[in-house]
């Protein structure tokens, strides 16, 4: 019988690695798109008409549940966090 338990235990790593990519790349947009927000203030991350803040609201909501996925190492809950706490600001102190 060969023995599985490193390839799986790689696998599980690269996995853990592709959620925080995602995670990463998703955050990086929600991040641009809430300083497009606050500098050019024509609508708020709440104003569901615009495009901007669908955008924002899409790709936050993929970036919690990449995060949540990832949420067995560090970098996951430390993106988890960070989410939660970009959007809270956006929603009390944004335009």
């Amino acid at each position: 019988m060969v023995d599985n338990s490193y390839e799986k235990q790689h696998l599980k790593k690269v996995r853990t690695f592709i959620y925080i990519t995602i995670a990463l790349i998703f955050l990086m947009i929600f991040i641009f798109i809430s300083i497009f927000l606050l500098f050019f203030s024509m609508s708020g991350i709440l104003d569901i008409a615009y495009f901007p803040p669908k955008l924002a609201i899409f790709s936050f909501l993929i970036s919690i549940v990449f995060s949540v996925l990832a949420i067995k190492n560090l970098f996951g809950k430390i993106l988890l966090v960070l989410n939660i706490f970009l959007m809270l600001f956006m929603i009390f102190f944004g335009p």
